[in-house]
């Protein structure tokens, strides 16, 4: 499994690649004309990508079963198809559109195992974009833009945060939801969750802040320069993981 993530890796890097924008600022008029171009670029490698994705879900699928995998909803390689596109997916300026995350958890009943999977699922999501916070807040001290004491406390209040911003995530996009049942009665539920990164950077940066300004030493200039939109837009485009990193 682990390899054929690893081939759909270099397949979506490269399509990430071909539709990055430069930063350099630009009038509208180029802005809208680069995101013409990007748009046909986007569809003709998702065209490509989709045509290729499919044969690898077939394979992938037959895999999954043949470990005893099962699903209640899709089949596993419609799943394991649409999970795909929807980590290649881009919008125009090159930001990937979604923020996702792939858990597993074990428990008696298949409901109860469900429920955490979706729990942490959301969990990581959030932590990727309180991960991206705590990589500002390193960058910021670097430069010296804030104090150590000032980047402890952000650190902290960010770290305690993660839980609101993930209870605050509302709808989520459930691409993927199979599982296995053992001989002892348990289950096992893998599931595979998308969020709007916009929206998801948005929730968080509001939460972070309201945070922040209660407990945090910084001051509303400060946060408000740290946590700029596009700024943390980039570093969570950064930080994203790897499409490899999910396999077992």
């Amino acid at each position: 499994m682990k390899n054929t993530f690893k081939l759909f890796s270099m397949m979506l890097l490269a399509a990430g690649l071909m539709m990055a924008q430069p930063a350099a600022a630009q009038s509208n008029r180029q802005q809208k004309k680069e995101n013409k171009e990007n748009r046909k670029d986007q569809k003709e490698i998702h065209n490509t990508v989709y045509q290729k994705s499919e044969k690898m879900a077939l394979k992938e699928a037959k895999k999954l079963e043949k470990a005893g995998w099962k699903t209640m909803g899709l089949p596993i390689a419609k799943q394991l198809d649409e999970t795909w596109l929807k980590m290649y997916d881009r919008e125009p300026n090159g930001y990937p559109r979604y923020i996702w995350a792939q858990e597993m958890a074990t428990a008696n009943t298949f409901a109860a195992a469900q429920s955490q999977a979706d729990n942490v699922a959301k969990l990581r999501i959030a932590s990727q974009v309180s991960s991206s916070i705590a990589a500002l807040t390193d960058i910021a001290l670097a430069n010296q833009e804030i104090s150590a004491k000032e980047a402890a406390s952000i650190t902290k209040t960010v770290e305690n945060a993660k839980v609101i911003v993930s209870q605050k995530l509302g709808r989520t996009f459930k691409t993927m939801e199979i599982y296995q049942e053992f001989s002892n009665g348990n289950y096992r539920v893998r599931t595979t969750m998308f969020y709007d990164m916009r929206a998801a950077v948005s929730i968080a940066r509001e939460v972070m802040l309201d945070e922040l300004k209660k407990d945090s030493d910084v001051n509303k200039a400060q946060l408000e320069k740290l946590l700029g939109m596009d700024k943390l837009m980039d570093q969570v485009a950064k930080d994203m993981p790897q499409y490899d990193e999910i396999a077992e």
